[in-house]
């Protein structure tokens, strides 16, 4: 027997949370930058990808989110990303 698993609205809330902190992390220039300021887009790739799994078979469960990827997500949906330390102009003409 298959078990069919349904994706609640939470989840879907969340993954599309996610994949706007990852499209941000993605277009923002890094010229410029220390290791230190880019690790932070890194983190917010990070739990973006985090949250485009929650509730997947083997994908993390929301309990599983520590504290510090909650203050990432709280402060990306606060400041939008203008809390991040910018870069130069991103140069980039695809992605």
């Amino acid at each position: 027997m298959v078990r069919s698993i349904e994706t609640t609205d939470a989840q879907r809330q969340l993954a599309t949370l996610g994949r706007s902190m990852m499209d941000y992390s993605e277009a923002a220039s890094m010229a410029t930058l220390k290791d230190k300021d880019i690790a932070q887009y890194n983190m917010l790739s990070e739990v973006g990808h985090m949250l485009t799994t929650i509730g997947s078979l083997f994908g993390p469960k929301l309990g599983d989110v520590t504290t510090e990827q909650k203050q990432v997500m709280q402060d990306f949906i606060k400041y939008g990303g203008s809390n991040l330390p910018q870069g130069g102009p991103c140069l980039r003409t695809t992605f």
